[in-house]
């Protein structure tokens, strides 16, 4: 199963590339141009840059739950979030950026958070998300009205063996084994 994933992993990146490809060309074709649909184009090549961050620089735990955000997003999914001393009940799931060296934000109705993904370990429940910071001065929680899929979770066989991840629910671990 992990080969296949890894195949479609590479299959993606390739359309990103593609997709990048031509909007680099279209941009030099328009840079004299002075055009809102410019800026359009130029957002385009950003957000393409940001999916295929997805791939290349995050680790398994911190994609696992982008792709669920990105799946509870589709089905109209809300997330709460908890950090600090705030708090925001469930809500829409906005904008998911990766930015370079493994940033990821996160914004959520007004909320925005960021969390640098080497700096925290991982603590997976079938409905929620714990992120630590390494130093454990910061947490972040991110509950979802859907639970992890068995579908999402077993894309992710290595996820028990990363270091980074702190604890995973036996359920969770369970569709890991399976594949």
């Amino acid at each position: 199963m992990r080969d296949i994933v890894r195949l479609d992993d590479m299959l993606l990146l390739e359309c990103l590339e593609d997709l990048h490809l031509m909007i680099e060309q279209s941009l030099e074709k328009v840079s004299k141009v002075r055009s809102v649909h410019v800026t359009h184009f130029e957002e385009w090549a950003e957000e393409i840059r940001n999916h295929r961050r997805i791939f290349e620089e995050i680790s398994l735990p911190s994609r696992l739950i982008i792709e669920h955000l990105m799946h509870c997003r589709h089905k109209a999914g809300q997330v709460a979030l908890e950090t600090g001393q705030m708090s925001l009940s469930f809500t829409s799931i906005g904008r998911i950026q990766v930015e370079p060296f493994g940033i990821i934000k996160l914004k959520c109705g007004e909320l925005e958070t960021t969390w640098r993904d080497s700096s925290y370990t991982y603590y997976f429940y079938p409905d929620k998300v714990e992120l630590r910071a390494i130093d454990e001065m910061s947490a972040i929680k991110i509950l979802f009205t859907y639970s992890f899929t068995q579908q999402i979770v077993e894309k992710f066989p290595e996820l028990i063996q990363c270091p980074n991840v702190a604890y995973i629910h036996p359920q969770l671990e369970q569709w890991t084994k399976q594949v």
